[in-house]
Protein backbone atom coordinates (compact mmCIF):
# COMPACT_ATOMS: atom_id res chain seq x y z
CA UNK A 1 0.00 0.00 0.00
CA UNK A 2 0.80 3.64 -0.47
CA UNK A 3 0.64 5.89 2.49
CA UNK A 4 1.53 9.55 3.19
CA UNK A 5 1.90 9.94 6.68
CA UNK A 6 0.70 13.55 8.28
CA UNK A 7 3.10 15.83 10.75
CA UNK A 8 1.43 14.75 13.97
CA UNK A 9 2.50 10.89 13.62
CA UNK A 10 5.97 9.52 14.34
CA UNK A 11 8.64 10.00 11.28
CA UNK A 12 10.00 6.75 11.85
CA UNK A 13 6.40 5.37 11.31
CA UNK A 14 7.19 6.03 7.22
CA UNK A 15 10.35 3.24 8.12
CA UNK A 16 8.77 0.85 10.13
CA UNK A 17 5.84 0.73 7.28
CA UNK A 18 8.50 0.35 4.78
CA UNK A 19 10.14 -2.25 6.70
CA UNK A 20 7.19 -4.36 6.29
CA UNK A 21 6.71 -3.82 2.81
CA UNK A 22 4.35 -0.66 2.23
CA UNK A 23 5.83 2.44 0.20
CA UNK A 24 5.60 5.10 2.97
CA UNK A 25 6.47 8.72 3.42
CA UNK A 26 6.02 11.55 6.34
CA UNK A 27 5.25 14.61 5.41
CA UNK A 28 8.20 15.45 6.98
CA UNK A 29 10.30 13.42 4.46
CA UNK A 30 8.80 15.60 0.86
CA UNK A 31 9.13 18.70 2.61
CA UNK A 32 5.51 19.44 3.58
CA UNK A 33 5.66 19.36 7.52
CA UNK A 34 3.64 22.69 8.61
CA UNK A 35 2.23 22.96 5.15
CA UNK A 36 -1.72 23.12 4.28
CA UNK A 37 -3.73 20.02 4.94
CA UNK A 38 -5.22 20.58 1.75
CA UNK A 39 -1.22 20.69 -0.29
CA UNK A 40 -0.99 17.46 1.99
CA UNK A 41 -4.27 16.12 0.06
CA UNK A 42 -3.10 17.20 -2.96
CA UNK A 43 0.04 15.38 -3.18
CA UNK A 44 -1.64 12.13 -1.70
CA UNK A 45 -3.93 12.65 -4.85
CA UNK A 46 -1.15 13.26 -7.24
CA UNK A 47 1.17 10.27 -5.70
CA UNK A 48 -2.10 8.02 -5.43
CA UNK A 49 -1.33 7.61 -1.57
CA UNK A 50 -3.79 7.01 1.26
CA UNK A 51 -3.56 9.81 3.75
CA UNK A 52 -2.85 8.74 7.43
CA UNK A 53 -3.93 11.06 9.79
CA UNK A 54 -4.98 12.36 13.51
CA UNK A 55 -6.57 15.18 12.01
CA UNK A 56 -10.23 14.52 11.96
CA UNK A 57 -11.97 17.82 11.25
CA UNK A 58 -9.68 19.12 8.70
CA UNK A 59 -9.18 16.32 6.28
CA UNK A 60 -13.13 15.25 6.91
CA UNK A 61 -13.86 18.69 5.33
CA UNK A 62 -10.97 18.13 2.66
CA UNK A 63 -12.39 14.52 1.13
CA UNK A 64 -16.22 15.93 1.57
CA UNK A 65 -15.47 19.20 -0.48
CA UNK A 66 -13.55 17.36 -3.11
CA UNK A 67 -15.79 14.48 -3.24
CA UNK A 68 -19.03 17.11 -3.39
CA UNK A 69 -17.00 19.05 -6.53
CA UNK A 70 -16.17 15.67 -8.49
CA UNK A 71 -12.12 16.30 -7.34
CA UNK A 72 -9.68 13.37 -7.41
CA UNK A 73 -9.85 11.47 -3.68
CA UNK A 74 -7.97 8.93 -2.25
CA UNK A 75 -8.70 7.29 1.05
CA UNK A 76 -8.47 9.12 4.43
CA UNK A 77 -7.26 6.55 7.29
CA UNK A 78 -7.80 8.37 10.64
CA UNK A 79 -6.02 7.08 14.07
CA UNK A 80 -5.78 8.15 17.36
CA UNK A 81 -2.07 7.76 18.39
CA UNK A 82 -4.09 7.65 22.30
CA UNK A 83 -5.00 4.25 21.23
CA UNK A 84 -1.43 3.10 21.30
CA UNK A 85 0.71 1.80 23.61
CA UNK A 86 2.29 5.62 25.32
CA UNK A 87 6.16 5.60 24.60
CA UNK A 88 8.99 4.84 21.91
CA UNK A 89 7.32 2.06 20.98
CA UNK A 90 4.38 3.90 18.77
CA UNK A 91 5.63 3.55 15.06
CA UNK A 92 6.51 0.10 15.63
CA UNK A 93 2.62 -0.40 16.88
CA UNK A 94 0.99 2.11 14.47
CA UNK A 95 2.71 0.34 11.34
CA UNK A 96 1.85 -3.45 12.65
CA UNK A 97 -2.29 -2.06 12.87
CA UNK A 98 -2.01 -0.48 9.20
CA UNK A 99 -0.20 -3.46 7.81
CA UNK A 100 -2.93 -5.30 8.80
CA UNK A 101 -5.69 -3.29 7.87
CA UNK A 102 -3.92 -3.07 4.89
CA UNK A 103 -3.95 -6.58 4.22
CA UNK A 104 -7.67 -7.20 5.30
CA UNK A 105 -8.34 -4.00 3.18
CA UNK A 106 -6.74 -4.17 -0.29
CA UNK A 107 -8.57 -2.06 -2.57
CA UNK A 108 -9.89 0.91 -0.09
CA UNK A 109 -13.07 2.88 -1.08
CA UNK A 110 -12.19 6.68 -1.49
CA UNK A 111 -13.65 7.80 1.55
CA UNK A 112 -12.31 7.85 5.48
CA UNK A 113 -11.65 5.16 7.37
CA UNK A 114 -10.92 4.06 10.86
CA UNK A 115 -8.91 1.14 11.27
Amino acid sequence: MRWLLDEMLPRTLAQRLTDLDHDAVSVHDVELAGADDSDVFELAVVQDRLVVTENFADFVRLLEDRQSSDAPCVPVVFVRKSNFPRGGGLATHLARHLDKWARDHRDPYVGAHWP
